[in-house]
């Protein structure tokens, strides 16, 4: 039972990973299946449901009598066939539940030691011509726990029997016996010879190892055999498990022929640098370096150029402030509205295209090993996601902090040591044109001027200033390209990761759970199989 129960549980999990991804049919029994043996673990379990099943004259009624030692059943000399399946409990095991699940109106109770807690069902004729008494007995032989085919001497060959019912039931032949009735109307030599070819029948229909049994039930001869074997299968209580886990081990397999033998495994790396390599096209990363690389440039002369100088370089185009990316900084000033905000960034047409070569590309890989149906709702995901994408991808470059503020405090030093040099020398040529104006517009005699060598002092603070200011910017320009390209760098470093997390949640994960989707029904079904 607890095998019984972990496979159909196992089976329940497989067909909520095939749900929407295999053929409606072949999910629909399965689901009636699921059904039927969760419904029959809960109504007597100990319990054993056996039905007699056989064609108009076999003679089933009057077996059903013979069985149960009653003659609850008319034989078919009172009229031509059984109009309504009838059963009959042994012992005193209520079994009022199982009856009316099993859609039985007429039934009876026998006490009986050997057939305790056994239901015996006398189904109606199954070459019946009417249509309602083919689906009773095909609705009873999709609950009942064993099968017990009757068959005569004239009809033990009939193509209906072998081909619409044993040879769809093969997975079933542990709970299944064939009785031979009315062998009391031929010779014993003719009777096994009947008996040997309805073998031969029976293994050609892919029964490996059938149970027959010879029976009269006319004269009594070998009624005892088959009751003795409703009690085993009784005591045993097995009949009913294996019953449901044949049941249980069709729907596996045809879910299993659903969706295939080869795992459908899941996309890597290389995948993921696809998708990414295509986004940082899109959003023209090489096109934000050079920008980022500029920008950088431009701010760090204006902040470490010579005073003098420096205010020209205001008048040149921002490239970062051109592309909006000055607006995104370490602060994330703008991350509660990224949907206000839009990358300004160029993309070309080709770009797009470039995007959609590549998602293309992965998914055919990802498609590759998937069963048909399974294709169709994974290309119907990665239409979906793809188009999601662009706008994934543009919120990615306005709200990624591209480190464009960080590393330069140096900066902020030079400004300092640039503006006292500025200052030294605003002193020293404030302090000559005080001088030359009191000499030349007031004839005042010059201010006293301490001179170092032929040169006064003033003159050696505009001089040494303009010369520690140039120095200074000349050095810092340096410092400041090398700075702006590894700012450069590491911006398009950013960008990368955030292009690779767009390419994994917007395009790699939806991928990767569908098929780890199909390859977790694939092993479910393979360990109800195992």
């Amino acid at each position: 039972m607890p095998s019984l129960e972990e496979d159909l549980a196992l089976l329940v999990a497989a067909v909520d990973a095939c749900r929407g991804r295999v053929d409606v049919d072949v999910l629909g029994q399965a689901e009636n299946v699921i059904d039927r043996v969760d419904r029959r673990l809960s109504l007597s379990r100990n319990t054993t449901v056996i039905a007699l099943i056989g064609a108009t004259g076999s003679g089933k009624s009057s077996l059903f009598n013979a069985l149960t030692r009653t003659a609850l059943a008319e034989p078919g000399i009172s009229r031509p066939m059984t109009q309504h399946a009838m059963a009959v409990t042994f012992g005193d095991t209520d079994t009022s539940a199982l009856l009316e699940w099993l859609g039985i109106q007429r039934h009876y109770s026998l006490v009986s030691r050997d057939l305790d807690s056994v239901v015996l069902l006398d189904l109606v004729d199954n070459d019946s011509v009417s249509p309602g008494h083919k689906q009773e007995v095909d609705r009873l032989l999709d609950v009942v726990d064993e099968f017990f085919w009757v068959v005569d001497p004239q009809k033990y060959a009939d193509a209906l029997l072998h081909e619409r019912y044993i040879q769809r039931l093969t997975s079933h032949t542990e709970v299944m016996a064939f009785v031979l009735n009315q062998i009391d109307r031929l010779p014993p030599e003719q009777v096994n010879e009947i008996h040997q070819d309805l073998v031969r029948l029976l293994k050609d229909d892919g029964v490996d190892d059938p149970t027959v049994f010879e029976v009269s039930a006319l004269t009594g001869q070998g009624i005892g055999a088959v009751r003795h074997h409703m009690s085993e299968v009784a005591s045993s209580k097995h009949s009913m498990v294996r019953r449901r886990e044949a049941d249980i081990l069709v729907q596996a397999k045809a879910l299993a022929d659903q969706v295939g033998t080869e795992p459908a495994g899941a996309l890597g790396k290389n995948h993921l640098a696809t998708i990414a390599n295509a986004c940082m096209e899109v959003v023209g990363a090489k096109q934000i370096g050079e920008a980022v690389l500029a920008g950088v440039t431009r701010r760090g002369r204006v902040a470490t150029g010579w005073p003098w100088l420096s205010w020209i370089t205001h008048f040149r185009v921002d490239p970062l402030k051109r592309l909006h990316l000055d607006q995104f900084r370490s602060s994330g000033s703008h991350d509660d509205e990224p949907d206000l905000l839009r990358s300004s960034a160029v993309v070309h047409p080709v770009a797009r295209a470039r995007i959609d070569t590549a998602i293309r590309a992965v998914g055919d890989d990802a498609r590759a090993r998937l069963p048909h149906q399974w294709r169709t709702v994974l290309d119907a995901l990665i239409k979906e996601q793809a188009a999601s994408l662009p706008t994934a991808i543009d919120q990615a470059v306005v709200t990624t902090d591209l480190g464009i503020d960080e590393g330069h405090g140096w900066w902020t030093g030079v400004r300092v040591l640039q503006w006292v040099v500025f200052a030294i020398t605003v002193i020293g040529l404030g302090w000559l044109a005080v001088d030359l104006v009191l000499r030349a517009f007031f004839q005042v005699p010059s201010v006293p001027m301490l001179k170092l060598g032929v040169l006064p002092l003033p003159t050696w603070l505009v001089i040494i200033g303009a010369f520690i200011g140039l120095v200074i910017a000349s050095v810092s320009r340096m410092a400041v390209v090398m700075g702006a390209k590894a700012t450069a760098t590491k911006a398009v470093s950013h960008l990368r990761r955030a292009m690779e997390k767009v390419a994994s949640d917007k395009v790699i994960t939806p991928i990767n759970s569908e098929l780890q989707r199909h390859d977790t029904a694939q092993d479910l079904l393979r360990q109800v199989l195992s």
